[in-house]
């Protein structure tokens, strides 16, 4: 038996504009808004439904890139209790859609949005839903 649990996990994210991608992880995601760290501000944790995403400034002028950009699917996936319902929200306030819900063959239902840096945020729920 193991001393300890794994008890959380959290995507780390370069980014290129913190303060952006802060206003675009909480005004549009819906994440709260965190403290910040360094001075100027480089890390920041938001986090939804006790889920965090930690973002991080990249060097200026250095390129960042997604997953998806170099053969991956997505940077982050969170599985969800209302796929349906997160979609209309992330879409009625201006979430840029990568693809919209559909029913995958691992039987998940999902849809996934990009961020301002072009990193895939997919969401997902067991289907059917029970």
């Amino acid at each position: 038996m193991s001393a300890g649990s794994v008890i959380g996990s959290a995507p780390y994210l370069m980014v290129s504009d913190l303060g952006r991608s802060l206003d675009y992880y909480c005004n549009v995601l819906g994440f709260t808004r965190p403290n910040l760290w360094g001075e100027p501000p480089v890390f920041a944790m938001p986090s939804r439904d006790g889920f965090v995403v930690m973002l991080h400034r990249g060097e200026a002028g250095k390129l960042i890139y997604s997953n998806s950009s170099q053969g991956g699917a997505w940077d982050a996936y969170f599985w969800v209790s209302d796929v349906d319902g997160l979609f209309e929200e992330f879409k009625s306030k201006g979430a840029v859609v990568e693809y919209e819900p559909c029913i995958q063959d691992y039987e998940i239902k999902e849809f996934a949005v990009k961020d301002l840096d072009g990193h895939i945020l997919a969401f997902g729920q067991h289907w059917p839903a029970s």
